[in-house]
């Protein structure tokens, strides 16, 4: 018995030492659609895995082709030092459809280099959202929705009218709303908006009544490249 208790602690120190250096990150960068997590470093002989979580925190969820992340090529030590990314490493992995999770492997030229000090990077996050018209099925219980990058908040269909908030990724000017009832596109009689770049404020009359549940369709005008810059700064 003593024998077999010395071979279990002898194994579990084994396979301790053989754990790689993991550590906690918790860089937080959040917008509108979208929280983006550097939340783990994970040491190895000469090289670290860098993961990244993006997770919606809107209600239409997350696919793992919604967002194009750029990792730098290389990512350099306060103390000189320099780690290049080794491109066949990524991998990425659809969580759940909230989260999807990338992991990227840096690599050492130099021997026994070890992570120290605190390093700086940025990565870039580009929405691949690109439809012209996206249509959105309206009714009471849906007040905060997403789809291709145009989330609509404050929503409110009463008599002739719709209000709502819009906010998409790419400019809101010359945006359209239209509905669909039995299987016709209906136009509004009135529209009042206030628009910023990538916001607008609307108020819509029709000529009849709306019902509760509507079919909502929003054309662009104007699709543009949208990349957002994440600075990270990593203390060891």
């Amino acid at each position: 018995m003593r024998i077999i208790s010395v071979l279990i602690f002898v194994f579990i120190t084994l396979a301790g030492c053989q754990q790689p250096d993991t550590k906690d990150v918790q860089n937080i960068y959040e917008n509108n659609y979208i929280k983006v997590v550097i939340d783990e470093i994970e040491e190895v002989e000469n090289g670290f895995f860098l993961t990244v979580t993006l997770e919606s925190i809107t209600e239409g969820g997350i696919n793992k082709n919604d967002y194009a992340v750029a990792f730098p090529s290389q990512i350099i030590l306060a103390n000189g030092h320099e780690f290049y990314k080794i491109n066949e490493e990524q991998k990425t992995e659809f969580v759940n459809d909230e989260k999807v999770m990338i992991r990227e492997f840096y690599l050492s030229e130099s021997e026994n280099q070890k992570l120290a000090g605190f390093l700086s990077f940025s990565l870039y996050v580009k929405p691949t959202f690109n439809k012209k018209l996206v249509t959105f099925e309206i009714d009471g219980n849906r007040n905060n929705v997403m789809s291709d990058g145009i989330i609509l908040t404050n929503i409110d269909v009463k008599d002739n009218y719709l209000r709502l908030n819009l906010n998409d990724v790419h400019p809101t000017k010359g945006i359209g709303v239209t509905i669909e009832l039995e299987g016709e596109r209906i136009y509004p009689v009135v529209s009042r908006t206030e628009q910023n770049l990538n916001t607008m404020k609307g108020e819509f009359e029709f000529a009849q009544p709306l019902p509760e549940t509507i079919l909502l369709m929003i054309s662009r005008a104007n699709l543009s490249e949208t990349i957002w810059e994440l600075p990270v700064t990593i203390e060891f």
